[in-house]
């Protein structure tokens, strides 16, 4: 055999690597699913993929609130789940997560499989835990939700560096009008900016990724330059190479924090940043991928630099971060929100708005929103979030759709059981939501009022700890399930009784028995029909 010579082989060894980039940029097979019509989509936390299983999640989601779009969040700040930041009354945990009533999400690890070979000085940090660091929780979110035919995303949320990374390289930090270190990164440092857009590009060419949503926090949110940043030496540098004395602007500031022209120069040099910034991103996710939707979650933190209209040609969708109803009220927050993004962005940009599904929402407040959102030309709405949302909460999201008149969506046929004739059984909450519970046996009836046919039955119930309780299902007198309470793992749980038959106005009857702490406790019970005609 010829030996290569040296001119052929480094011509071999060229094509070799072209042909690998080439095989390296189709190694991701691309689902290509179509965006709905109006899209609803939830957030999706790798400890709950876990502590769940990502089939029940999905059928959960899609099956009571009709999600058809979710997405993990990939890159969590440090925060305790489920979230309760505004320290409203009343305790709040996880309400259907049978390994664990509460979580701390560690800060700013990552929850995939990154090819360390895109980043520089920095590198991502996984999870302490094994558990959580050695399973790549996206592609497994990504996977099962295409195979259903949901659309699949990733956000990268608040923060991205740890800020553990950040004590051992202060250079990285954003610093506040008197020079002292603020622990968020600045993306002017070029280490830092080097490591964002090789996250991104990591994600948009290694993950079969629908959209990359975003709400990173930038500069603090502050027009004020005595709370605001950043007066960092990356920043001066920055500021210099655009012709703005950063430094000389700050011993002014300082004094009169009003100071013109300084007060609009820094003004002017963090939109420009944060502007930058978002443009060098996008534009490297879509060199990777053209297809993805970047998908701006706004935290409505314009004092931030943020300038929606000098992104128009970078942000694919927008999704609101309107959480005010979660405290248990509604405002005119939402609806001037939307009105706000279409006026800088325009009235084709699809605007998400999410609706809160947790804390000290209602049922009808989560109904309110979603009417708010559809009359305002919202093209979909975000479920805010999973993890801390009872079914009813869920269920309201369906019933919303339907009442709003989107198209695709029908209300959840069912029965409150709190609503029912009860005996026995007392109406009580527990893990915040309405049902009811019975100390020794207990009985709800009703009538069925929905048309006759095959239904899927589906009983939201309690499986609590430190006992073996029962429950049985009757149609017109007739037991169709019964079933131990044994599972002992403290939370609410859907049993589904498959192709039962139900003529209209049949009884409906939930038996229940209690056992030591256990006071078979029962929410709900939902008809699904199994003739299509039936649930038109």
């Amino acid at each position: 055999m010829k030996s290569i010579k040296p001119r052929n082989r480094n011509i071999s060894i060229l094509f070799f690597l072209l042909w690998a980039a080439v095989a390296s940029a189709q190694s991701v097979q691309r689902s290509h699913i179509a965006l709905p019509a109006f899209e609803v989509t939830g957030s999706i936390y790798p400890w709950e993929v876990h502590d769940e299983g990502i089939d029940l999640i999905l059928d959960n989601m899609t099956g009571i609130a009709g999600v058809n779009s979710v997405y993990l969040i990939a890159v969590m700040h440090q925060e305790h789940r489920p979230f309760n930041g505004d320290h409203l009354p009343g305790s709040f945990y996880f309400t259907h997560n049978p390994v664990r009533a509460e979580w701390d999400a560690e800060d700013s690890r990552i929850y995939f499989s990154p090819d360390m070979g895109m980043y520089g000085k920095i590198k991502p940090l996984f999870s302490n835990y094994d558990w959580l660091s050695k399973t790549d929780w996206l592609k497994i979110v990504l996977d099962k939700a295409h195979a259903r035919g949901l659309r699949a995303g990733v956000e990268v949320s608040h923060t991205y560096i740890p800020v553990e990374v950040l004590n051992l390289h202060p250079e990285y930090k954003q610093h506040d009008i008197n020079d002292k270190p603020v622990d968020r990164p600045c993306t002017n440092n070029p280490d830092v900016r080097e490591y964002l857009l090789a996250l991104y590009g990591d994600l948009a060419k290694h993950y079969d990724v629908d959209y990359i949503q975003t709400c990173m926090l930038l500069f603090t949110r502050s027009d004020n330059p005595k709370d605001g940043t950043c007066f960092c030496s990356s920043c001066k540098r920055k500021a210099k190479a655009m012709g703005f004395d950063l430094d000389a602007a700050r011993t002014i500031l300082k004094d009169n924090p009003y100071a013109q022209p300084e007060l609009d120069q820094w003004l002017n040099f963090r939109k420009a940043s944060t502007t930058e910034i978002y443009k060098l991103v996008t534009n490297r996710i879509h060199s990777e991928n053209p297809d993805i939707d970047f998908r701006l979650n706004d935290l409505n933190d314009r004092s931030s630099g943020l300038q929606l209209e000098e992104l128009k040609n970078n942000i694919n969708s927008v999704h609101l971060s309107t959480h005010t109803e979660q405290k248990g009220y509604q405002n005119t927050d939402r609806k001037s929100r939307i009105a706000t993004t279409q006026y800088y962005m325009g009235k084709d940009i699809r605007i998400i708005p999410c609706v809160p599904t947790r804390l000290l929402t209602t049922p009808e407040i989560v109904q309110s929103s979603i009417k708010i959102s559809v009359d305002g030309g919202a093209k979909g709405i975000g479920i805010k979030h999973y993890d801390g949302s009872p079914y009813s909460l869920l269920r309201a999201v369906r019933n919303g759709l339907s009442a709003a008149g989107v198209d695709g969506f029908k209300a959840v046929q069912g029965i409150e059981v709190e609503n029912m004739q009860l005996s026995g059984y007392q109406p009580d909450k527990f893990l915040i939501e309405q049902g009811v519970k019975t100390s020794v046996t207990g009985t709800a009836t009703s009538k069925f009022s929905y048309p006759s046919g095959v239904y899927d039955v589906i009983v939201s119930y309690a499986d609590e700890k430190n006992g073996q309780g029962n429950l049985s299902l009757f149609v017109s007198g007739k037991l169709k399930s019964k079933w131990i309470l044994s599972e002992d793992v403290g939370c609410w749980r859907r049993k589904t009784i498959s192709g039962v038959r139900i003529r209209n106005g049949d009884e409906i009857k939930i038996a229940g028995v209690a056992d030591g702490s256990e006071l078979a406790r029962v929410d709900f019970i939902e008809f699904v029909p199994k003739d299509k005609k039936l649930s038109r």
